[in-house]
Parts: structure tokens; C-alpha cells; sequence
């Protein structure tokens, strides 16, 4: 008989409500620090890791290798159940060494770091309304965000200076969701779909979805996925040449809401979430394997 890991026999344990999801009370209760610990050791061979994520009105990180959750201090967020609500979330995703991280709160953009230390990275043409996501990029040694501009163009802002900004994408028809991968393609929505194209270009580029714009994400090698409808898998492809290269599934009776990539191209996070279950999972791409962490929104993951 094989042995199933403890996070599998944590959820099969829990009490259904005849959908195969978990109840309410089950819905509530958080993952043992242990299960954390040992299951997060299994999933990346004993390497360190954390999570940032909110739990609104707060901001913390919680420690894979050692089940430490620490609230950072001074640091305030949004987000809460619902549609509108949800769009305020605070999108946070780790620079490249993991000492710090981008979020947005409040119609602002913030680089900030575990002890609280934030600086507010501001340029007129950012668009940094609800749902948008600026993520972390570098590029010859050098700090930017990329993300959407007001044009609908796709910009780099440089976190030194943030006057300087380079144009990603200039078709003017990018509906707030863009990320860059590690071999700069990238993946955007237009609103009706989810295309790839080469950066610095003012390529349409190839589409990969199926008449869905959803939650587009890319990765650190050269990958780009979106999210289907009804929220179970995100379909995974190839940025380059848009081939499918196959998909991450959610874990059983639940969904995948936001996926993150991790500064390691095989891990992931993300959030359950379209239906107000904010439960959080870190996964292994390649095998699919999931790890129940808590609660919260939109975590990005970090590797050492």
C-alpha cells in the first residue's frame, strides 16, 4: 500500500458538505505547523523557503523550513470577499534574491522589505488600480517593475529612479494583467484573450487562450500560463511558440484562483479565493504536488 503524504490525508480527513468540498468549519482551521514543516521538507528537498501574502488589513511572511508566520510591521493592505472587494488585494511578488517585495495598496505601488522598510514607487503613467499586479524584473543587473501602463501599454519602471521607464509593449490594448518571463516574453490580457509576444515590441503576438482573458502569469524560465473557467487547471505553454506544454490542476474539490510562479521555474503558489476560501497552496509544477499553508491572499513564493 502506498503511503499518502499528510497533506492528502489531512484534506481526505476532512468533512465534506456533499460537493467534495470541505465544510465550513473545515474551511477555517489551519494547517499544523508540523504538516507545514514536513511536507514543505519533502516538497524541495529540505531547501528554505517563504511565502508573503495578506491577510488585510496586514501584510506577512510565513517561513516554510520552520512554520514561522510574522507579521510585518507598519504595513497595510486590502482585499476582502466578494468581487469588488477582491481587487484590491495586494498582488505582492518577491524580487529575484528574495530580500524584498513589490505590492500595491491603495491605488500605489510599494517596494518594501521584512522589517517594514517601504518606499513608494510612483511614475504618472502607472496604472495601479484594483486587480493590477506589479511584478519584480531584472534586467542587466538593474531593478525594475513591470506592469500596466494608463495607455495600455506594458512598462518597466526603474525602482531607483522610477522617471525612468522603458515600453514593453506599446498596442495600447493591455487590460491591467502582464507579467514578464525570465527570457523576456511576454503574457498579457487584452480583455478578451491571453497573448504572448516578444518584449520591446509592438507585436499582437501569438494567442494561447480560448476566448478567456484570465489571470495570466509567467514564469522565471519561458513559460506562460492563464487560468480556465470554471477555476480548476491553469493551462501551461510555451511563451516562445505559445505550444501547450500541459497543466497544473487544483488540488481535489477546491480551485486555483491566482497562480505565482516561485524565483524557481518547477514551484508555485496560489490562492483558492473566486468564492471567498482564501486557503493557500505552495505546488511542485511537475508533479503537481500540493502543500496546504493557510490562509490568505494572492502569496508569492521565494526559494533559497
Amino acid at each position: 500500500m502506498v503511503a499518502l503524504p499528510l497533506f492528502i490525508l489531512l484534506l481526505l480527513s476532512l468533512p465534506s458538505n456533499g460537493t467534495g468540498k470541505p465544510t465550513k468549519s473545515a474551511d477555517t482551521a489551519p494547517p499544523a505547523k508540523a504538516a507545514i514543516i514536513s511536507e514543505w521538507a519533502k516538497l524541495s528537498g529540505n531547501s528554505e523557503g517563504k511565502v508573503v501574502f495578506a491577510q488585510p488589513p496586514y501584510m506577512l511572511v510565513l517561513y516554510l523550513h520552520s512554520g514561522e508566520l510574522r507579521k510585518i510591521p507598519g504595513v497595510t493592505t486590502g482585499g476582502a470577499k466578494g468581487r469588488k472587494k477582491r481587487g484590491k488585494s495586494p498582488r505582492p511578488s518577491w524580487a529575484p534574491d528574495g530580500k524584498r517585495f513589490v505590492y500595491r495598496y491603495d491605488n500605489a505601488v510599494y517596494v518594501c522589505d521584512e522589517k517594514g522598510n517601504k518606499t513608494a514607487v510612483s511614475n504618472d503613467q502607472m496604472d495601479c488600480s484594483d486587480e493590477t499586479r506589479w511584478s519584480w524584473h531584472r534586467e542587466n543587473n538593474d531593478d525594475w517593475l513591470v506592469g500596466p501602463a494608463k495607455s495600455g501599454n506594458v512598462i518597466l519602471v526603474n525602482i531607483k529612479n522610477p522617471s525612468v521607464i522603458k515600453t514593453v509593449y506599446d498596442g495600447g490594448d493591455v487590460e491591467k494583467h502582464c507579467e514578464l518571463t525570465g527570457q523576456n516574453v511576454l503574457v498579457y490580457d487584452d480583455g478578451s484573450d491571453i497573448y504572448v509576444t516578444p518584449a520591446y515590441s509592438r507585436l499582437k503576438g501569438i494567442r494561447i487562450s480560448r476566448g478567456q482573458s484570465c489571470r495570466p502569469c509567467a514564469s522565471p524560465d519561458n513559460r506562460a500560463a492563464w487560468l480556465t473557467v470554471p477555476h480548476v487547471k491553469y493551462l501551461i505553454h510555451d511563451a516562445a511558440t505559445g505550444d501547450s506544454l500541459g497543466a497544473l490542476r487544483a488540488p481535489g474539490g477546491e480551485e486555483l484562483y491566482r497562480l505565482n510562479w516561485s524565483n524557481l521555474p518547477d514551484f508555485a503558489a496560489h490562492m483558492y479565493g473566486s468564492e471567498g476560501n482564501e486557503r493557500m497552496h505552495v505546488r511542485k509544477i511537475s508533479t503537481g504536488e500540493a502543500v496546504f499553508i493557510g490562509f490568505g491572499w494572492d502569496p508569492d513564493l521565494w526559494i533559497n
